[in-house]
């Protein structure tokens, strides 16, 4: 099942990405809508992580395009924020906790001019909203994994963009500050952001997501939760890997359990 979308922040039509001449990505033609946090799911290896790869332009499509905001890719970069997995981040490169997160300033100052009390402060209140407030003075090296995600993520949210797109947030990152976390994302899509997710956990992102997006090399589904959240197309993404099917199918039917529902 795909929802086509009336007024698209992202259209991408006709997608394939091929790694050595295999594909990865085929024939992915998908719309998706504003102010939503939408969720990519799928097994190991189903293209999760190039689908985010191909919007931000880090991997080159074997066919097919892709629109953001009705544009091409360099028109817009600036409204678009992107998370990359922990593990192809350098952590040992010297820089503090603050001069991470102000990173995401520069894209909004421009080339010559270094960022100043107005962003320091901005860089400041983005920490507090995932609790890394106290740690600014401290190497980026010294931390957790779970806290270097933490700090990656109020590096997206300094940047003040539009469209965000997460390539597995939340690994390393403990079920209370994953909590937190998608509490603080949901609060953003209320002020007219849209955030893309690679999301591992089934059963978490039947209690976060509005929308999702459901891949197994090519696109199962992509629609609101509620209607391409069946165990039909759970079976289409995941096959015979997915032994929990059946307590998933059971979140589905409790409507009601949501730990984000006030």
């Amino acid at each position: 099942m795909i929802t086509q979308v009336a007024n698209p922040i992202l259209e991408i039509h006709d997608l394939t990405v091929s790694y050595d001449q295999s594909p990865v990505l085929w024939n992915v033609d998908l719309s998706l809508p504003p102010g939503q946090l939408i969720g990519v799911l799928g097994p190991n290896g189903a293209g999760k992580s190039t689908l985010i790869k191909s919007v931000m332009g880090l991997v080159p499509p074997t066919s097919g395009h892709i629109l953001i905001f009705g544009k091409e890719l360099n028109s817009v970069r600036s409204k678009i924020s992107y998370v990359p997995q922990r593990e192809s981040v350098d952590w040992n490169f010297p820089a503090s906790v603050l001069d991470v997160v102000l990173m995401g300033t520069y894209g909004k100052l421009g080339l010559f001019k270094r960022p100043g009390k107005k962003e320091k402060e901005l860089s400041m209140e983005c920490l507090e909203k995932v609790g890394m407030q106290a740690f600014f003075n401290r190497q980026i090296s010294e931390l957790s994994g779970g806290q270097q995600q933490r700090v990656f993520i109020a590096r997206a949210l300094a940047q003040e963009a539009d469209l965000y797109l997460m390539d597995e947030p939340f690994a390393g990152v403990d079920m209370a500050t994953e909590t937190a976390i998608f509490q603080l994302l949901k609060e953003m899509t209320q002020e007219g952001k849209t955030i893309v997710v690679v999301h591992h956990d089934i059963h978490s992102a039947m209690n976060y997501f509005d929308w999702l997006i459901m891949l197994n090399l090519h696109l199962v589904a992509s629609g609101p939760k509620n209607e391409v959240a069946t165990e039909e197309l759970l079976r289409k993404t995941y096959g015979g890997k997915l032994n929990l099917l059946s307590k998933v199918s059971e979140l589905i039917r409790q409507t009601d359990f949501n730990p984000l529902k006030s």
